[in-house]
């Protein structure tokens, strides 16, 4: 099979350009149709997989771009090792040789779509972690109003409150004592940051839920921060409700089969050291 294959690298990554090169030239030189782009080229789109070289960031802002057309996606981390580019640059060589003589196998895992109004206008975004919303005024205390399927859960006095894919189980919810959750579970995790209340403890729903936060700052004139993946963010009118489902279309990742999502995250949080 002649694979058409996208490469997208992060040029503000050191050598990541030379390294994107290197591959696609390997990858032609074993009859690959391959095009490399330091942006989110839409004509890769039409691709059979692509290759994300960088770091996790670079991986979240592909998967937004492409995990709407299904398009594979496998991660190529330069620095240390990541939970969505389990892969390093060392392994690369093999894992492409694996994939060119047997194919690839995919992970599929849940996506969040977030629905709001911005500007007069009615906005639907995806995230492959978690959107987050906060105060414009960092560290001030907001109240976060959570509805599950419309019926009201709680009203969280807080920092701000995380809902998380169990993807982005291991990224800010985590830092904000959320659980770590396996990544192709159907599920969605609602963690507040900083709760005035420490009863309310993070809370783990079913992904086919319709949640929705409705935030709302003591004072009026204050603004409200919507943070997608921690990449996209949206100031919103106090008291704006955002709407949370799970996306249309799943995230397909291509798995590296020479280590498990164990090991990965033993080696990432220093388990057993």
């Amino acid at each position: 099979m002649i694979y058409k294959i996208g490469i997208i690298y992060n040029k503000s990554k050191a050598n990541a350009k030379k390294f994107a090169f290197e591959v696609g030239g390997w990858l032609k030189q074993n009859k690959c149709v391959v095009s490399i782009s330091d942006s989110m080229s839409m004509h890769l789109r039409r691709a059979d997989f692509v290759l994300s070289i960088g770091g996790d960031g670079t991986m979240l802002k592909v998967i937004r771009t492409f995990a709407p057309f299904t398009v594979p996606i496998k991660g190529i981390n330069l620095g240390s090792l990541g939970f969505l580019t389990d892969t390093n640059a060392n392994e690369t060589f093999a894992i492409l040789e694996n994939i060119l003589c047997k194919g690839f196998k995919v992970e599929k895992r849940v996506l969040l779509s977030a629905e709001f109004e911005y500007n007069g206008k009615k906005i639907k975004t995806l995230a492959v972690n978690d959107c987050v919303i906060r105060s414009l005024s960092g560290g001030r205390l907001i109240t976060v109003d959570v509805n599950v399927d419309e019926d009201f859960t709680a009203e969280y006095k807080c920092d701000g409150m995380i809902i998380a894919t169990p993807t982005g189980s291991t990224a800010y919810s985590l830092a904000a004592s959320g659980p770590i959750v396996y990544p192709n579970l159907s599920v969605f995790i609602l963690t507040p940051i900083s709760p005035h209340t420490l009863t309310q403890r993070p809370m783990v729903v079913s992904n086919k839920s319709h949640i929705s936060f409705i935030a709302k700052n003591k004072y009026r004139n204050r603004k409200i921060v919507l943070s997608v993946d921690g990449q996209e963010n949206y100031t919103l009118p106090n008291g704006t409700k955002v709407k949370f489902s799970l996306y249309k279309r799943p995230l397909k990742l291509i798995k590296n089969c020479s280590r498990s999502y164990f090991e990965t995250l033993k080696t990432k949080l220093y388990w057993g050291v």
